[in-house]
């Protein structure tokens, strides 16, 4: 029986940690700024970015090769998630307001 509780137990566990990973990291948008500089995250996690300023941005990503990812506007309230699915540094920018940045190191 102890075996039996053990195992629902560490089940139970296992569910938990998988959902609490697939969570989006979530970066706010406020007063023309990212609410982080940078963050680390693994390879395929996404990040929510959520603009919480009273004027529209713009989310463009450039890829550790060099490449952007087109940029996607967001309007005030607007919520959006992008996956990295690169190992290396990316470099998160909004190309309305240049000072905006931000460094997502995906290992």
């Amino acid at each position: 029986m102890d075996k039996m509780i053990c195992r629902a137990a560490f089940a139970g566990l296992m569910i938990g940690l998988s959902t609490a990973s697939i969570a989006a990291t979530s970066i706010a948008q406020k007063d023309k700024a990212f609410s982080l500089e940078s963050v680390a995250i693994n390879v395929g996690e996404k990040l929510r970015f959520v603009n919480d300023d009273n004027v529209t941005h713009n989310v463009t990503v450039k890829t550790p090769r060099g490449e952007s990812r087109p940029g996607v506007v967001e309007r005030p309230g607007d919520e959006m998630e992008l996956a990295f699915d690169e190992v290396g540094t990316h470099q998160v920018r909004c190309l309305i307001h240049p000072k905006m940045k931000l460094s997502v190191d995906v290992r």
